[in-house]
């Protein structure tokens, strides 16, 4: 299936002793922008030499230009939704690319 990606901050909701924590995690969308998947645990950044870790790290810091997400359960699964307006989470598909 075709589609894009982009990192995302998700508020992790703490349970109990468990803490609140923000993380960043790569999301995938489908063509028209709907999240069809999630990393399961955190992004780190990573590259073979100094420069392609500090790109990046850049890319990383994408997450924080766009809202914040949390993992909400539906009656079938899970979706994301943004934590100010309770909206399901959704991205415009990057320029140039074809629908």
């Amino acid at each position: 299936m075709a589609g894009f990606w982009n990192y995302r901050v998700i508020l992790c909701e703490g349970t109990g002793t468990e803490p609140t924590l923000y993380q960043i995690h790569e999301v995938e969308y489908n063509l028209n922008g709907k999240v069809t998947n999630w990393s399961e645990t955190g992004a780190a950044p990573v590259g073979e030499t100094v420069e392609e870790l500090l790109a990046d790290t850049d890319r990383l810091k994408s997450a924080f230009s766009k809202p914040i997400l949390k993992v909400v359960r539906q009656p079938r699964g899970y979706e994301l939704v943004e934590v100010e307006t309770g909206e399901l989470a959704s991205a415009e598909p990057p320029a140039g690319l074809n629908a």
